[in-house]
């Protein structure tokens, strides 16, 4: 008998049928819907659309996924997208991504399709929503009127300001980046009774006001890029507060229930601190001073490099340190000598501390060192045992046994001291270092980890 011809497969390369790839054996397409796609939701949808000439099986699975993806839209790919959209048939989308880029926009037409794309995801009560829109763009009112959503993520939002009531009953997440929000800021807060966490940023305002948001437990700012403009933060309820690259003028206004933060400065602004006119002297312990007093009922407190550096200095201006409830404390940072009498303060004013984490890291930076030393005292040995120019890149013995003890001298309720040095430790000083820290372990009474 003559063999039957064999079939053509119209399939685009790279979507062959997943049996070749098992000896025969199609053991992806006899899983269940759910894990295709889940598994479809690692693509984006384009990618996940060519899987349907696979096979029967295949044909209609990513019109049921929950999940959808559009990243880089292109003015000649929208409307493609629409039409292909009306072939979908899942009633919930779980998760839903759109990038669209700046070319997109060369009529009012583009900015209708967006539109169609944020409708159609709001109209299957879509429950995570990321966008990211690269060029103007106004929200039409049905997008701050979504009962469903729990979580929005959106950069270069510049354009959101709603003229209607927000209605996101639902929302627990919201995270913006590189938007202007000092008009829409108190209307999407007073339209978000469920907020739970919220993240900023580079985003240009000029108050944070979270005093009518009891739920907020999570605070996550980053002022990347941002102009230094006043802004003060008032947020009562947070429990978790991340604030990185703050400017000088930046405050904290009111964080009376936080129990964890993670701050850390400009790793520049030091310097600027160390001159006399910018900012005056007195603005700098006012600042210093506010902070430390929002600070002093945090349970666990994470510092990098910099703001360890302004600690430094304030001790230095006679800046008033009060009592800290830190508990568990983590040090990200390198061993450097502007830190030292910043993290001895630190220690020295936290009466409860019971841990130490330390995380060699490699940011620093050799202009702000030089300034910040300019108040480090000459004549105090146990500060010139710490090197001011550079960061070492292999443990040193020495160096490390030295800050070891810096740290026990100054915590004398201290149980645990965990050094994580990474890539720092050969074979020859993890040997060394491992029984300098068995030494002070024993003379302590505190447990000492190297990893």
């Amino acid at each position: 008998m003559e063999k039957p011809a064999k079939e053509e497969s119209n399939a685009p390369a790279g979507a062959q049928n997943p049996s070749h790839l098992f000896g025969g054996v199609d053991s992806i397409s006899s899983l269940p819907d759910e894990m295709l796609h889940h598994i479809l939701s690692f693509v984006p949808t384009n990618v996940a659309i060519t899987t349907s000439v696979l096979s029967k099986r295949w044909r209609h699975v990513w019109c049921k996924t929950p999940y959808l993806s559009f990243p880089h839209i292109t003015s000649s790919s929208i409307e493609s997208i629409l039409e292909t959209l009306d072939s979908y048939t899942a009633a919930k989308i779980m998760r839903f991504h759109l990038h669209v880029d700046s070319e997109t926009w060369e009529d009012s037409e583009r900015s209708n399709h967006v539109d169609s794309l944020i409708k159609f995801a709001i109209s299957r009560n879509v429950e995570k929503l990321s966008l990211v829109l690269k060029a103007y763009y106004v929200f039409p009112d049905f997008f701050f009127s979504n009962p469903s959503l729990k979580q929005l993520i959106g950069d270069s939002l510049n354009y959101m300001r709603p003229k209607c009531t927000v209605s996101w009953t639902s929302l627990q997440n919201l995270s913006l980046s590189n938007s202007s929000l000092d008009e829409s800021f108190p209307k999407l807060m007073s339209g978000s009774p469920m907020l739970k966490s919220l993240t900023l940023q580079s985003c240009s305002l000029s108050c944070i006001d979270l005093s009518e948001s009891p739920r907020l437990r999570r605070l996550d700012l980053e002022f990347t890029n941002s102009s230094p403009r006043k802004c003060h933060i008032v947020a009562p309820h947070i429990h978790y507060l991340r604030m990185i690259d703050f400017t000088q003028k930046y405050s904290l206004a009111d964080v009376s229930s936080l129990i964890e933060a993670n701050i850390d400065t400009m790793y520049f602004l030091p310097r600027f601190w160390c001159t006399q006119d910018y900012p005056s002297k007195d603005d700098y312990q006012v600042m210093m001073q506010t902070m430390l007093n929002e600070l002093q009922n945090v349970e666990n407190l994470t510092v990098g490099l910099s703001f360890l550096q302004m600690l430094s200095i304030a001790e230095f201006h006679g800046v008033h340190f009060p009592t800290l409830k830190v508990k568990t404390l983590t040090l990200k940072t390198t061993i450097l000598r502007s830190a030292v009498p910043g993290i001895a303060k630190l220690l020295q004013n936290s009466p409860e501390l019971s841990k130490i984490f330390f995380y060699k890291t490699e940011d620093w930076n050799s202009a702000v060192e030089k300034y910040v030393n300019r108040y480090i005292d000459p004549q105090d040995p146990q500060d010139l045992i710490f090197p001011a120019k550079s960061a070492f890149k292999v443990a040193q013995p020495d160096l490390v046994a030295s800050f070891m003890e810096l740290l026990l001298r100054n915590s004398r309720t201290l149980k645990t001291l965990v050094l994580q040095l990474r890539s720092c430790l050969n074979t020859t000083n993890y040997d060394e270092l491992s029984q300098i820290a068995l030494t002070l372990s024993h003379k302590n009474k505190v447990s000492i980890v190297l990893k």
